[in-house]
């Protein structure tokens, strides 16, 4: 099994939606923002190679959108989907299975294009997608906390070129990745844990964002339900320790990796890179 991270956007969110009630005093020893209280980011999507399956996690924002929303959205370099898969060395005809954590724009803009003629068109064509059952329902009827973040044709394409497979429950998907559910951030975040034969990754997506966001306490503003968010993280990293899970982060520009440790203080993350099987 080979894990490959590939980028598709650097863009930047305000501190205080990233950190929530945590004051800029205490982030800002971690992370530097602008004058203007933003913070770098990425959209760090994964490749999963193995012996006959192609895995992509995520897909970035795509380029659907005008101009004034991706101004909003503060992106200072965009590879997009198609030619960061390129840049690794694959096609998007060879991907097998996508792997949406949840539906939100920044997760699955990418994974349908828009053309001139209005139509629309699925990147990776000939792969099943995957998303939990309550993350679809979630989107297709989406509270007001959240409506802003869904966009239909995102996703709808898939839908009806019927590529798109709901997952219900924590199972294996595809051989060696199973996923856990999570809904502190949104209903059904479904979290990628991934098993190459020597030790576990979970891609952390929402849930744990970044390197700094190991903390428990240390919850989004966007999260739906923070107090839950903080109890499912608790009880995750628990058990990352006792069973040697380390993460990979989706948004941490400066980290793209860690090993979970346990001290006096509590949870702790060790910054790591990717390391492959072959």
């Amino acid at each position: 099994m080979k894990l490959i991270p590939i980028i598709t956007e650097h863009w930047k969110i305000d501190g205080g939606v990233a950190f929530g009630v945590i004051p800029r005093s205490l982030w800002s020893r971690y992370i530097n923002a602008d004058e203007n209280n933003l913070i770098p980011m990425v959209n760090r999507c994964l490749l999963i190679q193995t012996e006959n399956r192609l895995v992509l996690i995520e897909s970035g924002f795509g380029k659907k959108r005008d101009d004034r929303y991706y101004q909003f959205k503060y992106i200072s370099k965009q590879i997009g989907l198609e030619q960061a898969i390129q840049q690794a060395g694959f096609d998007c005809r060879q991907i097998t299975d996508v792997i949406f954590t949840h539906l939100h724009d920044d997760h699955c803009g990418g994974a349908v294009n828009r053309l001139e003629n209005g139509s629309y068109e699925v990147v990776c064509r000939n792969a099943k997608h995957w998303v939990s059952k309550a993350q679809w329902d979630s989107a297709m009827q989406p509270n007001k906390r959240e409506a802003a973040a869904y966009y239909n044709d995102n996703v709808y394409a898939i839908y009806e070129a019927g590529l798109m497979r709901f997952v219900e429950k924590e199972e294996e998907i595809v051989p060696g990745i199973s996923v856990l559910i999570r809904n502190g951030h949104t209903a059904g975040q479904m979290l990628p844990l991934i098993d190459d034969g020597i030790r576990k990754w979970l891609y952390s997506s929402d849930f744990i964002p970044s390197l700094s966001h190991v903390s428990p306490v240390w919850v989004a503003s966007v999260d739906i339900e923070p107090i839950l968010a903080l109890n499912e993280k608790e009880v995750f990293l628990e058990s990352a320790v006792q069973q040697n899970i380390s993460l990979i982060f989706e948004h941490d520009l400066e980290n793209e990796a860690c090993q979970i440790l346990k001290n006096l203080k509590g949870f702790e993350g060790l910054a790591c890179e990717i390391k492959n099987t072959i």
